[in-house]
């Protein structure tokens, strides 16, 4: 699972100071990590082992009191309608439900707004967070992850596989658990999401203890608001 680097300390700095264009730069490309980091702790249930930073906290508090009540919910609902006909062409090839896989890609890319991005910024359309390991030709995304050894959380370089745009990213992902030895529990789970979720943990798919609760959380929300 890919749980991208958390935003360290900011340094305090003086409300007279001009700011440079480069630092304007870094300053939306930090609120944007930021507001992704918010996103997937409340989407996950604001588990220990995802803690928030101070500015994560900050912003959570902040749009508690000013953004729309419905405004996840509308963003679920896009990410929904937009990633489920691939969804149900993966599940026709996997004998797994649909909403569990759109389950499993909005845990992984926290609901279409984290997913794995290239070096210059473009996105890889990566959703489930598969490593360009093996025999992968594709192009490739070099990510800083966070990974779990021994219950203890731990940041790497890694690679990822890029897609051309999200439908190769579920066929790719089809015939990964097609051709996987070390995941044929997953085929035919049909709309078990606890044999689903069983059968990635005990094929070593993340190292987060928790995986298994966050996927079955999101199961539930997709389910309570797929229409």
């Amino acid at each position: 699972m890919i749980q991208f680097d958390q935003i360290g300390y900011l340094p305090p700095t003086r409300s007279d100071a001009p700011r440079s264009q480069g630092d304007g730069a870094a300053f939306s490309a930090l609120f944007a990590q930021t507001r992704s980091e918010v996103r997937r702790f409340i989407e996950e249930g604001g588990t220990q082992a995802m803690p928030l930073s101070p500015e994560g906290f900050a912003l959570r508090n902040a749009s508690i009191n000013t953004s729309p009540a419905g405004a996840l919910d509308a963003d679920k609902h896009a990410f929904i309608e937009q990633m489920q006909p691939y969804a149900r062409e993966a599940s026709a090839k996997l004998g797994v439900a649909s909403e569990i896989l759109l389950a499993h890609a909005a845990l992984e890319s926290g609901w279409g707004k984290s997913p794995v991005t290239k070096a210059n910024g473009q996105s890889a359309f990566n959703l489930f967070g598969i490593k360009a390991a093996g025999g992968w030709r594709g192009e490739r995304a070099e990510v800083l992850t966070t990974e779990f050894e021994n219950g203890v959380s731990i940041k790497k370089m890694d690679h990822f596989r890029s897609y051309a745009d999200y439908r190769s990213a579920f066929q790719d992902y089809a015939t990964f658990f097609s051709e996987s030895k070390r995941f044929r529990p997953v085929l035919g789970t049909g709309n078990s999401a606890e044999a689903f979720a069983s059968a990635l943990v005990k094929g070593g798919y993340a190292t987060d203890p928790a995986y298994a609760e966050k996927l079955l959380k999101v199961v539930d929300t997709i389910r309570s608001i797929k229409p």
